[in-house]
């Protein structure tokens, strides 16, 4: 991705075009691209009320066509979904689960992908916590945990509060040998770091549009091996769970594919943006994508080494990500990320630090003035 690339693409984003927005672990601006497909959805209604199925479903097959070639899934195994915890919740309450079984999890991980499972020990699961150490989730410690009661290990493909990137093949593999499932949430990576699920051995994978995506708020998509669609019974069920849903079905007549988790009526908006972003990621290049957020966050943590401010964590190669920690010692973190935002430049506190996570769309001078602004004691507004 050269300079006149990059200003081309950055046109295409309008809110970032006063400021330095290195927050998009958090949310992320969205292409003019993407508002337009979304709003095209509501003239399709507006304008074809009666064609409006028919007119739409075109642009939903494309996004589960484009969701499945993202993460190495079919389009017959994604399922549309309101956001993270909607779909790691379609899991927790779908396994049959019994008295004795366990399920890993880990200690410190985002909210959406724990309490959804720990709600289970009051149906006597034994939830087990992975700790992390220094920021990682070692295989290791997930194998010790794991026997033949195991029905699900939970992870984040990228932990939110360190940006270690956990190896889940390696899981994958564990989860093969004891029949556990692999469930990972990837709204931390997906969009920004390849991952295929079917040679890593994911057998679920959530994802919000609303990260790295640089997706549509309220959507994102769930994919299923074929092993998770046979284990996993839908509990959230509406009509359109079932086959032929226009004859009104009162049985539990599941589809039998991945739509069975979309009960009833979607979030078209969402989906339609959804859909044009994943198309604008395919043309891209997912591995484009990642080396450029790589490469920024490498650029990052380098100059923050020369301008003696503290790395939290220092993951690179395999482990790391577009998550980047950082602290100025001897000045508190909110006067850093105030000092931050009154310079124009947009990041998140976490872990007691600053959470710089750049796009690709971000510049290499935008890494410098982030160093620049966090290493000096005060630096006068861009």
């Amino acid at each position: 991705m050269n300079d006149e690339f990059i200003r081309q693409l950055r046109s295409d984003i309008p809110y970032i075009h006063d400021k330095i927005y290195v927050d998009n672990a958090s949310v992320t601006p969205i292409p003019t691209r993407v508002q337009v497909a979304s709003e095209q959805y509501n003239r399709i209604v507006s304008e074809r009320l009666r064609e409006y199925r028919a007119a739409s479903l075109p642009f939903f097959d494309k996004g589960r066509a484009l969701a499945a070639k993202l993460v190495g899934s079919r389009p017959d195994n994604i399922a549309y979904v309101q956001n993270t915890a909607h779909g790691l919740s379609l899991v927790a309450l779908g396994v049959d689960w019994r008295a004795g079984d366990n399920i890993v999890v880990c200690a410190e991980d985002f909210p959406s992908n724990y309490l959804c499972w720990v709600q289970l020990a009051e149906f006597g699961v034994d939830v087990r916590r992975v700790g992390s150490k220094a920021g990682r989730i070692e295989v290791s410690d997930v194998r010790e945990v794991v026997d033949s009661r195991t029905r699900v290990v939970s992870v984040s493909h990228v932990q939110f509060y360190s940006g270690f990137r956990v190896d889940v093949a390696a899981l994958g593999e564990i989860c093969a040998a004891s029949g556990a499932l692999l469930v990972v949430d990837g709204t931390q990576s997906t969009g920004a770091i390849k991952l295929d699920v079917g040679a890593a051995g994911v057998d679920v994978l959530v994802v919000s549009a609303h990260k790295w995506m640089m997706g549509p708020r309220g959507i994102g998509f769930a994919s299923f091996s074929e092993r998770a669609l046979a284990a996993i019974t839908p509990r959230v069920v509406g009509w359109l769970s079932v086959n032929d849903p226009f004859a009104f079905n009162r049985k539990l007549d599941f589809l039998p594919d991945a739509r069975r988790f979309e009960p009833g009526t979607a979030n078209g908006s969402g989906i339609l943006g959804l859909a044009e972003r994943l198309a604008q990621i395919d043309e891209l290049g997912i591995d484009r994508i990642e080396e450029r957020i790589l490469s920024l966050s490498e650029l990052l943590r380098e100059r923050s080494r020369e301008k003696g401010l503290n790395l939290v964590y220092d993951f690179g190669g395999k482990t790391g990500s577009g998550i980047n920690l950082l602290r100025r010692l001897g000045t508190s973190t909110l006067e850093t990320h105030a000092n931050l935002t009154a310079n124009g430049i947009f990041a998140s506190i976490r872990n007691d630090a600053i959470r710089i996570s750049p796009h690709y769309y971000n510049t290499p001078d935008e890494i410098e003035r982030i160093v620049t602004v966090m290493s000096c004691d005060r630096v006068g507004s861009a």
